[in-house]
């Protein structure tokens, strides 16, 4: 039985975790699903979201993975730490839909997504010192891009959950709604707004975004991907159609070519 479902609607995917017997935990199988779904959409934004009406969104990082020699759990080779980065590179917004809770590595996850729409009962909570866990680099990195530095330490000191709705969240969920028909709606309202805009643009501007928040300096190699991507968008189609559009008072059409 799959661990998730991939429905596309027009330019947007939909991902759905479907594993509620297991709290919809990132084990190896369901992070590699999560990450095939990601890696081979052609639309031009994905939602990821659990099903309707969960109590858990995701419970994080399956414990029954996880090592017992004393190795790493959150290695680069980690498919969770797949799934994370397989997200953030994606060429097109990610948003995380968030009903329920989201604990340990799926907090990480839904941070590393490009917008979160949660239910005013959501919670998001980081639990490492729960169980002796010393966090990845990488991903307290995600944290302080997505909440200032004393809301990062206080989750992953305390690994007491914050609800949606918390002061200490403001600019990190980005829309709240109450229920889950309202969640979906939201979502799928934003993500087609998103995808009815110009497509390289957009994956130019969130490859700037990702490597300017990145744990790592810059590289050259990086400076000139984003140039590629840069000079792509300046020469493409859609910024012709965008000009035009602009000129003649019309809704623009973007083909993303």
């Amino acid at each position: 039985m799959p661990l998730a479902t991939i429905a596309d609607d027009g330019a947007v995917r939909v991902v759905t975790m479907t594993n509620p017997d297991k709290r919809n935990a990132l084990g190896h199988a369901m992070a590699e699903e999560l990450s095939a779904a990601i890696e081979s959409s052609t639309s031009r934004c994905l939602i990821l979201r659990a099903e309707a009406g969960v109590s858990t969104w995701s419970a994080g990082h399956d414990i029954d993975d996880l090592p017992t020699d004393g190795s790493d759990p959150l290695a680069w080779t980690s498919p969770v730490e797949h799934l994370v980065r397989a997200v953030r590179a994606a060429p097109f917004p990610v948003i995380a839909a968030v009903e329920g809770g989201a604990w340990g590595a799926a907090c990480n996850l839904a941070f590393a997504c490009d917008l979160i729409v949660a239910t005013r009962s959501a919670t998001f909570a980081i639990t490492p010192a729960k169980l002796g866990v010393p966090y990845h680099t990488d991903g307290v990195a995600q944290f302080l891009g997505a909440v200032p530095l004393n809301v990062a330490k206080q989750m992953f000191f305390t690994a007491e959950p914050l609800p949606a709705d918390s002061s200490h969240l403001t600019g990190t969920v980005n829309c709240l709604v109450g229920d889950s028909k309202q969640l979906e709606a939201e979502a799928m309202n934003v993500a087609r707004r998103i995808a009815s805009l110009a497509p390289l643009s957009i994956r130019a501007i969130k490859a700037e975004m990702n490597a300017l928040t990145d744990a790592r300096p810059m590289t050259s190699g990086t400076f000139e991907q984003l140039t590629a991507l840069r000079r792509a968008a300046w020469r493409s189609a859609d910024y012709a159609e965008g000009l035009a559009s602009f000129h003649e008072r019309r809704e623009a059409h973007f083909t993303g070519e």
